[in-house]
């Protein structure tokens, strides 16, 4: 890849901060120190303002993309509409390769926070796949974590106690649904109790009585449109009890 220096907005600093990120936390962190300056060094970092939608679904093209901080939800925009957001994304999250495969993006992704983004042009990372095609190995690595999310959603959405399946996706949400990613002292859900319960398959009178539970016992905090996990361990390890 042809390097370029990435700035966002005129202020680098901001930029270093946001590839530093990428350089710690998801799936380009364990990719090979070439490979990941490779990208990093061709990288376009931006910023989406709360409630902006920045990745559009249905694009032919588009490049990957990342998230460098802050928090976004991402929908299928052929998805339902009452519930088409599926999934809420943290810093280190990585999609985008479908172009690469000559299909057209999947995803929709607008920010639930103020975010800074990255974005890897399609032409960029092609140039580099054909310049050093060990680089595919990477991308797979990528999909393979990205079914992995999916596949582990799908098993909590079949679990038959509705407090384990509440729990669970509120942990996926949260980005700590197996553990606690370094470097996140709080674990805050944007969302509104009708968006999860609907992720949970169950009414939201139903998941409203399991949260109030959570409240009384102190592992969750309510706030306006938005949940805080506070004992992240416990929560997981009631589901681990029920397995």
């Amino acid at each position: 890849m042809a390097s370029r220096a990435a700035l966002l907005q005129g202020q680098p600093t901001i930029a270093a901060e946001a590839a530093q990120a990428l350089r710690s936390e998801g799936w380009l962190s364990r990719c090979p120190s070439p490979f990941r300056e490779a990208m990093l060094d061709v990288a376009i970092f931006r910023r989406a303002r709360q409630g902006v939608e920045f990745i559009h679904g249905g694009t032919p093209t588009g490049g990957m993309f990342a998230i460098c901080s802050g928090t976004a939800e991402i929908a299928f925009p052929s998805g339902h509409p009452d519930t088409r957001a599926i999934h809420l994304i943290q810093a280190g999250f990585w999609a985008g390769y479908k172009g690469l495969l000559g299909h057209t993006r999947f995803l929709t992704v607008c920010a639930r926070t103020d975010v800074v983004w990255a974005l890897v042009p399609q032409a960029a990372v092609e140039r580099h796949l054909a310049e050093h095609p060990t680089g595919w190995r990477q991308i797979a690595e990528l999909v393979d974590q990205l079914l992995l999310v999916a596949t582990s959603a799908m098993a909590d959405a079949t679990r038959q106690d509705s407090r384990d399946r509440a729990i669970a996706v509120l942990l996926r949400l949260a980005g700590c649904r197996d553990r606690d990613p370094p470097g996140r002292p709080e674990f805050e859900i944007r969302l509104s109790q009708s968006d999860i319960a609907a992720m949970a398959t169950m009414s939201r009178n139903t998941f409203n009585g399991i949260v109030g539970e959570l409240v009384e016992t102190g592992l969750v905090e309510l706030g306006y449109r938005s949940i805080r996990l506070l004992n992240t361990s416990t929560l997981r390890a009631i589901i681990a009890a029920d397995e």
